[in-house]
């Protein structure tokens, strides 16, 4: 166990998970196992003990030591049954001292994917708990975030996964790795546009509508030449893309969109498409940033 104040960086990619000693949900762990299986990569467990103000004072070292105690626990918890379900090349666990999301933001340079819980706050319940690290974590990832919320009672019989591609401003990283991710799953991939209709006569809308289907073709022509055993369908969808990407997230194993780079380096500003999907997708969501 990495038991130091930073996050222990490698050489060499790995699969991160961040646990929440507070939910017991196996889902995220399940996700970032059978990737690290997948792609033949070790699994890092992490579980940070954020430094609170009670905690600094002299008389607070017992508290300290009870946190990263039970800290380990549940470490030791999440890796005997990483390892009985799913046996990934190397399980490594970490105690990180600070808040999660710098502890999964400093793994996130070297990372080939961080994985997260949910449990599906509100907007108004996530601002007020301490505790979330989907947004600000989403905002500053360098590789993709994969958020995982409690797993659905029944999956899609055939596996498929969803790819939101805005064709006026594509994100290729967020395409090719679904194409990958696709590829290592088995699983077909929808290349999904949407925008909002706009105010156009009907043959005006129509024309506009042809010329997304056409700069959607030729996106997932550019980026499919890596990943050609995997079936692509393309939809070219008319609505709010917050809403059209949750209901086609029913059927996903999970839902790919890209962080735009309009919004790099600005803080906690995810974009409104982004932002609604963490919170209301019914599948894992990945955040790819741009590269």
């Amino acid at each position: 166990m990495n038991d130091g104040a930073g996050s222990g960086v490698s050489g060499s990619p790995e699969v991160i998970v961040g646990l929440d000693p507070g939910d017991r949900s196996r889902a995220a762990v399940s996700w970032a196992a059978a990737e690290a299986r997948l792609r033949g990569l070790p699994l890092r467990l992490v579980v940070a003990v954020p430094w609170l103000v009670d905690t600094r004072s002299l008389g607070a070292g017992p508290e300290r030591t009870t946190l990263r105690r039970q800290a380990g626990q549940v470490l030791e918890s999440a890796a005997a049954w990483a390892d009985g379900e799913y046996s990934p090349p190397e399980l490594i666990m970490e105690i990180y001292d600070g808040s999660p999301v710098a502890a999964l933001a400093a793994g996130s340079r070297h990372a080939q994917s961080v994985v997260v819980g949910s449990r599906g706050l509100s907007r108004l319940k996530e601002v007020l708990s301490a505790g979330s690290v989907v947004v600000p974590l989403a905002a500053r990832a360098l590789c993709p975030l994969v958020v995982v919320r409690e797993p659905r009672s029944a999956l899609p019989r055939q596996p498929r996964l969803v790819a939101g591609v805005d064709v006026d401003s594509p994100a290729a990283a967020a395409l090719g790795f679904a194409l990958e991710e696709a590829a290592l799953r088995g699983a077909a991939l929808s290349a999904v546009c949407v925008s909002r209709p706009p105010l156009l006569p009907f043959v005006r809308r129509q024309r506009a509508a042809e010329r997304r289907r056409g700069l959607l073709e030729r996106i997932v022509a550019e980026h499919s030449g890596g990943s050609p055993g995997v079936a692509v369908e393309q939809e070219v969808l008319s609505g709010d893309p917050v809403e059209e990407l949750v209901r086609v997230s029913r059927t996903a194993l999970a839902l790919v969109v890209g962080r735009s780079p309009r919004h790099a380096g600005a803080g906690a500003r995810i974009g409104r498409v982004v932002h609604g999907l963490l919170h209301r997708a019914e599948c894992p969501v990945v955040v790819v940033p741009p590269r």
